[in-house]
């Protein structure tokens, strides 16, 4: 039985496949993390790859049949990258979205991700380093995790540096290994 639908989406991954398809990991607020194929999106006649930026919001039609998305269309409702961005920003960018493609399990859907994850993106887009650092510690206890110590300690002495370091140092233990945007960081 396949089916239509048209829902919101963050932009957390795209994979290349062949000469012109492209896997997009997508973030919604009904369907969780999903995965859809973009058929012939990097064809040079396609209007949808500028849609489908890495922490663009996204209205997408989606064609689904047995628990597999096809991606039909895409219109950007929010854009990550509207304003000049350094690359601070999109180091951020990247570590947030590796945490949440590392984090959350395909066709999972948790309660209050899309919007931390939305609310994430705006921190990063405003230069709010505090609330960036605040969305991450909201995102550990949505997934279930006690929020250590050392982190509430630094965060409430506004010692975010540190603070940061220690949410990157837990986040790596939950999803048990090394993240790959970190080197970004050095």
């Amino acid at each position: 039985m396949s089916r239509y639908s048209s829902v919101l989406a963050i932009v957390i991954r795209r994979q290349l496949q062949r000469e012109s398809d492209t896997n997009y990991t997508l973030l919604t607020p009904t369907l969780g993390k999903i995965t859809a194929l973009a058929k012939n999106i990097r064809h040079p006649k396609s209007s949808r790859s500028g849609h489908l930026q890495l922490g663009n919001i996204v209205k997408v039609q989606l064609y689904s049949i047995n628990n597999r998305y096809w991606l039909s269309e895409a219109t950007t409702v929010a854009s990550f990258l509207t304003q000049t961005k350094n690359l601070t920003q999109f180091s951020l960018l990247f570590y947030f979205l590796e945490i949440i493609n590392q984090s959350i399990a395909e066709n999972q859907n948790l309660d209050g991700v899309y919007t931390v994850t939305k609310n994430l993106i705006e921190s990063i887009n405003a230069n709010n380093y505090s609330e960036f650092i605040n969305q991450e510690i909201n995102l550990i206890k949505i997934l279930g995790f006690g929020v250590p110590e050392n982190i509430i300690s630094t965060y409430e002495s506004q010692n975010y540096k540190n603070c940061q370091l220690h949410l990157k140092n837990f986040l790596e233990s939950i999803i048990e290994k090394p993240l790959q945007s970190n080197k970004l960081f050095h």
